[in-house]
Parts: structure tokens; sequence; C-alpha cells
């Protein structure tokens, strides 16, 4: 297991260095914050990713990203999906060893339902300002409209595409939620990339461009690699564009 604090530190470092890049091309992004959801695909070809412990080192990825600083309290929420989302788990430096086998233990695989779980995530986004619980607490907005004050970015892990007839209910949910303070960066591994998203480019009505796609193929990318990958589009094109657009916060 790779120590937390020097992943931190690594995450930090990649942070950092896309910040100055996106100053490089004109654009100082200032203070930057972001609530740090992952969604982990639980169906049944991902099971040898759990045993090796792949997806308690992405879990403790996303943590080490939390603790940068660019979360405020240094807690993610996890869901776990297969045929259906499960509920939110809080992840933190107080919990996360062995987190994912506790989780495991005991739980059978199922599909890939992607669309059910997009759609549980944004059924917590808050209409107005009120009170924030579960995951509702990473979309609270300033006030009751305008810009989020702290948009969220979510880390989407999954090894093969949707159950069967639900990528345009996919892509129609994604479409819908362009106007929100989230971002997607969806993240296919062992070697799959979710490419019918792609397709996203060419369907109306998205204010900007909200989502995100890259692969790993194996295990064996370095904390460096996987950070600089993952965060590359949320920092240097969606963050800057949802500010323009209004739905983020300048500084947030």
């Amino acid at each position: 297991m790779v120590d937390l604090t020097k992943r931190t530190e690594t995450a930090t470092a990649s942070l950092v260095s896309l910040m100055k890049k996106a100053q490089d091309d004109g654009v100082d992004l200032g203070e930057v914050s972001a609530a740090c959801v992952l969604v982990m695909d639980h169906s049944g070809s991902m099971r040898k990713l759990y045993k090796s412990g792949h997806v308690q080192d992405l879990a403790e990825r996303v943590l080490a990203l939390s603790l940068t600083g660019l979360d405020d309290d240094g807690d993610i929420q996890v869901v776990f999906f297969d045929h259906k989302p499960f509920p939110a788990e809080t992840v933190n430096e107080g919990n996360y060893a062995g987190f994912v086998d506790r989780w495991d233990q005991g739980r059978h695989y199922g599909t890939t339902n992607y669309a059910d779980t997009i759609a549980t995530v944004l059924a917590d986004v808050p209409s107005g300002g009120s009170p924030a619980r579960g995951l509702s607490r990473f979309f609270t907005k300033s006030g009751s409209s305008g810009p989020a004050a702290m948009p969220t970015l979510v880390f989407f892990v999954t090894d093969g595409a949707p159950d069967s007839g639900t990528k345009q209910r996919v892509k129609q949910l994604l479409v819908e939620a362009a106007d929100k303070p989230v971002f997607w960066q969806f993240i296919g591994v062992n070697g799959f990339k979710p490419t019918f998203l792609e397709e996203l480019d060419e369907m109306p009505g998205r204010v900007v461009d909200n989502v995100g796609l890259t692969a790993f193929d194996g295990e064996t990318a370095t904390d460096e690699a996987w950070f600089g990958e993952v965060l590359r589009e949320f920092v240097t094109s969606w963050l800057p564009a949802a500010r323009r657009a209004g739905i983020v916060a300048p500084g947030g």
C-alpha cells in the first residue's frame, strides 16, 4: 500500500502543474476547490480488480486528491453500482484502510447500470439553498440561485459498456446535467474506454462540455501519470468554462 501522505504530495504536485499550465494559457484559476465523488463499477467483470486491491488503490488515490486541500473537509463519497446504485459511503483518513474489502465482503456482483447511478447522484442536487444531506452537500449552491461556491468532481470508474439499451438515456442524462456544477470524469480500466460518450460532442443542448474520458490498460499507471490524466480536463477546460457560464463562482 502506498503511503497516503506521499500520494497526497504527488496529487498536489499534479494539481499545481495543471494550474500553472492554465495560467500559461492565459487563465488564472485562483483558488481551485472541488468535492470528490468516486463512482465504482461492481459488475462481475470487475471482480478481479476488487480482489487484487486495485479498487482500494483507486479509492485511496481519490482520497489523496481530496486531502490536497481541493476539498475543505478531506472526505470523499464512494458510490458502488452494479444493476443498481448502492447508498453512498463516506471515506476519510480514519477509515480508508481496508475500506473496499469491508464493503465488498459477501456481496454478489451484478451488471453495469450507468443510467440509474447517474440519475441517483443527480437527484441529490438541491434545487435551492436548503440544507444538504448525504451527497447533496456536495452540490449545495451559495444561495437559492446563482453559481455554486464549490463544484463536484465525479470519478466514474468502469470496465464495460452500460447495460443493453441504456446508452441513449445515459447520454441524455449527461446532456441535461451540463448546467449543474458537476464534472464527470469517466475512467476506463482494463483497457476499456466508454467511447460512445464521445457522441456527446455532437449532441445539442450542453452549456459546457461536462464529461471527460480516459482509460488505463492494466494496473501499472504511476500516481503521477494517473493524477495528471484524470485532472487535466477538469482543471484546464471545464472549470474555466463553467466559471464563464456562471455555473461555478469565480475562485470556487
